[in-house]
């Protein structure tokens, strides 16, 4: 089967890389902290529910695809 990415359901969290690591050391004033952005909170609350739910929904399919090749792993022996 496919490989398929891991969701992760962080959608409200920076992801900081080296780079942004190196500029905040020189960032005395805190402006280069960003976070991802949304309009409203509700608008966040829906985004993140909708990234937690997708996470739900990978889980789901790889433990369903996982039974699926154990079944057939059975009935092949």
């Amino acid at each position: 089967m496919g490989q398929k990415k891991n969701l992760q359901a962080d959608f409200l969290f920076a992801r900081p890389s080296a780079a942004s690591g190196l500029a905040r050391f020189f960032d005395f004033s805190g402006t280069f902290d960003a976070y991802n952005h949304s309009d409203t909170p509700d608008e966040a609350d829906a985004k993140a529910m909708f990234a937690d739910w997708r996470v739900v929904g990978d889980s789901l399919g790889s433990v369903i695809e996982q039974q699926q090749d154990e079944l057939e792993d059975e009935k092949a022996a």
